[in-house]
């Protein structure tokens, strides 16, 4: 969360900086509405890298072809205004964090071989996201017209959290890992188990900006109803190893990989808010 602070430093002393004089010509200050945040990434596999470790021989392999695609999701949101005249606002966006789902893309091949198949899950991963959002606000014609277009722009920064990964997929890694290393280790008569299993998959935090369109309708001089649409140009990496044991017998990390993950998502808004 050190990234989220820094990032919004900025905004934070502009709005220090005007808070002594920020007042609209119908005296609200503040802003805030709750609805409903429609999540649609525009996403495309990235391919996926990864580098054999010992016992096989350490070779890197590229597989272009697959990777993820994040589904849409749905979520509650909440955006806090703070006006500094009639026509300039500084926003800020927060949601409860949705739950992700990732669904694979073509096969993974290690050492010329088709390591698993990630089309046989349609839910090849989860994660929760946490994308809070700091914008500035730009609304067009009266404070006291009964409908406000708007635009914005601003920074996303995008923390995922609680990865979780089809249990399936270690039942195809055995399969594959095992008939690789049998045809490798000939020695050990085509009984060799390397124990594979998915480590830990780590998805890094990022920064993307933001723009947005939208409009308020003021129902009263209090309440209002607003809707947006917005564009984050957002992509991240996700980091995985294939853990097993040596033939030996002792604990070895087998493959490690990471994968571009594209999310560029388009965020639609819909909900109630209340000025003071």
């Amino acid at each position: 969360m050190k990234k989220l602070t820094l990032a919004m430093l900025p905004l934070a002393a502009v709005g220090l900086s005007t808070v002594t004089h920020a007042a609209t010509s119908d005296g609200k200050t503040f802003g805030v509405s709750t609805g409903w945040l429609h999540v649609m990434p525009q996403s495309n596999p990235q391919g996926v890298n990864g580098q054999t470790q010992s016992p096989f021989p350490t070779t890197m392999s590229n597989s272009p072809h697959a990777g993820f695609e994040v589904q849409d999701s749905n979520t509650v949101g909440v955006m806090l205004d703070y006006f500094v005249n009639d026509h300039v606002s500084l926003e800020l966006v927060l949601g409860a964090p949705p739950e992700m789902e990732l669904s694979g893309k073509n096969a993974i091949s290690v050492l010329g071989h088709d390591i698993v198949s990630l089309d046989k899950f349609s839910k090849a991963a989860t994660t929760d996201a946490y994308t809070p959002t700091i914008a500035a606000r730009y609304h067009f014609g009266s404070i006291h017209n009964k409908f406000r277009p708007y635009v914005a722009a601003g920074l996303m920064y995008a923390h995922f959290s609680n990865v979780k990964t089809d249990a399936a997929i270690n039942s195809e890694l055995k399969a594959t890992i095992n008939g690789i290393a049998n045809q490798k280790f000939p020695q050990f008569g085509g009984k060799l188990d390397l124990q594979p299993s998915l480590g830990k998959v780590k998805v890094d935090d990022a920064f993307a900006p933001v723009i947005t369109l939208g409009a308020d309708y003021n129902i009263t001089k209090e309440w209002f109803a607003t809707a947006s649409i917005s564009y984050a140009h957002l992509s991240t990496t996700a980091k995985l190893n294939v853990n097993g044991i040596t033939p030996t017998g002792t604990p070895t990390t087998l493959i490690t990989g990471k994968s571009d993950i594209q999310i560029n998502p388009i965020v639609t808004y819909v909900g109630i808010g209340y000025r003071f």
